[in-house]
């Protein structure tokens, strides 16, 4: 508490954004406009940030390679996700690895909503209805994993798959991932779908 009582008012405020963006988004993404400044001022005073959330019992984990600093709360605090949406994010998992090579203009990863789709129908032999499916990449684009670039409906669409994918799936394998997906999808076609934690 001494070390956050030495911020100057102009720090600690800083300090309220940032925590403020943790807490509602879950990640601090470099490469995101909005998370840039909260980003680089949490990695400078990553000690502080850190001892300041462990009072409480959460934490904070970061990857300056992938430019991704992650709030780590209690379980009560994880977002819950339904089955096709835990599908979905195998797949956006799968995805962000096989563009890992592939040189882009910004240096994100991206994909078309359409090799989304035909991703999840040939690992799974399964499809999604468009209006679920929408429904799932809004979702994913408020929790902070992709961003869609032009019309959600469009199938052509880019979708910039940001690096929190690969915390919010951590230390997974490609063919882990792979494996999992189709397991998952074979397992409860006609069931209700289940609830898993991000």
């Amino acid at each position: 508490m001494s070390d956050i009582a030495r911020l100057s008012d102009t720090e600690r405020e800083r300090l309220r954004v940032a925590l403020n963006l943790l807490f509602t988004e879950s990640f601090l993404v470099r490469g995101l406009e909005h998370h840039a400044p909260s980003y680089r001022f949490v990695t400078s005073n990553f000690e502080l940030v850190e001892k300041y959330l462990a009072v409480a019992g959460w934490g904070l984990r970061r990857d300056e390679m992938l430019g991704v600093i992650a709030f780590q709360g209690p379980p009560s605090a994880r977002h819950s996700l339904s089955k096709d949406e835990s599908l979905l994010l195998l797949v956006l998992r799968l995805l962000f690895e096989e563009k890992a090579g592939e040189l882009s203009l910004h240096g994100e990863r991206t994909v078309r909503q359409q090799d989304i789709l035909e991703k999840y129908r040939v690992l799974a032999d399964a499809t999604w209805k468009k209006t679920r499916y929408l429904a799932m990449l809004r979702r994913f684009q408020v929790l902070r994993l992709i961003r869609i670039v032009g019309s959600e409906s469009d199938p052509e669409a880019t979708v910039i798959l940001h690096p929190s994918i690969s915390f919010a799936l951590d230390g997974m394998a490609v063919d882990e991932a792979a494996a999992l997906l189709r397991e998952t999808a074979r397992a409860g076609q006609d069931e209700e779908p289940e609830q898993a934690e991000e």
